[in-house]
């Protein structure tokens, strides 16, 4: 049986998860949780790069994202369609095989139609993975799916204070020189542009500062997520005379 996880990534492409969900990646990592990443498709309908080099950029990112494993499921670029079930049985058999507990997904609502289509997939998936007769291998639900924020924005159910990894999420998004770097690999593109640049970077800026962090990564819920503590009590309580961090809220 191959090592579950803890956390399992969805991606409709290479580089998706690095953008949405790199931070909490990183975050889980350090704290000693398994995570991985399942890219549906290999990304072959991109303007840019070539298999060869994208290949690389993946084994760099990965290493950065310190993963256990990364999977390839090889669905098609551009046709990943959420009534397939043929693409959907592939999702539930990665979900039992790695048995994680918390799956993350793209928010299906996206302008990026395989964006939303990956949403939407995964969604199914997670709840058909726990009904046995239904594909192949023994049946798990994971325990909660949250949904990263790509291009479309959403009311956050909560956020991730990701400034403490920051610069290295950035760099797991940089790996992929080929889809965001000018350069020799292929027409430019909006991902090549800085404005691209400063849209993520200010992005995480805003959703850091609702939370009163310097970086924060947004995640939906469909549903309540449960504490066993009120969020903040578990930082350091302020000294004395010291001013605290604005929040909007």
């Amino acid at each position: 049986m191959d090592e579950t996880l803890d956390i399992l990534a969805f991606a409709p492409h290479p580089d998706d998860a690095e953008l949405g969900c790199g931070g909490a990646l990183i975050l889980s990592a350090q704290q000693g949780l398994s995570v991985g990443v399942a890219d549906l498709s290999n990304g072959e309908g991109a303007s840019r790069g070539n298999p060869a080099l994208r290949k690389q950029e993946i084994e760099a990112a990965s290493a950065i994202l310190k993963l256990k494993t990364r999977v390839a499921l090889g669905l098609p670029d551009t046709r990943l369609d959420q009534s397939s079930l043929k693409n959907r049985l592939a999702l539930v058999e990665v979900i039992r095989r790695y048995r994680p507990r918390i799956v993350l997904a793209p928010f299906w609502r996206d302008r990026h139609p395989d964006h939303a289509a990956t949403g939407r997939l995964v969604r199914a998936a997670a709840f058909y993975a726990g009904i046995s007769s239904v594909g192949e291998g023994l049946p798990h639900r994971p325990e909660q799916v949250f949904y990263y924020m790509l291009h479309q924005p959403f009311k956050p159910g909560f956020i991730l204070d990701i400034s403490k990894v920051w610069q290295a999420k950035v760099a797991a998004i940089q790996a992929y020189n080929s889809q965001f770097q000018a350069g020799e690999s292929g027409p430019q593109t909006a991902l090549t542009q800085p404005s691209f640049w400063r849209f993520v970077e200010a992005r995480a800026i805003y959703n850091g500062g609702l939370v009163g962090a310097a970086y924060g990564e947004p995640y939906y819920s469909p549903g309540p997520v449960g504490l066993t503590q009120f969020p903040g009590l578990g930082q350091p309580a302020p000294a004395p005379g010291q001013l605290p961090t604005y929040k909007p809220y």
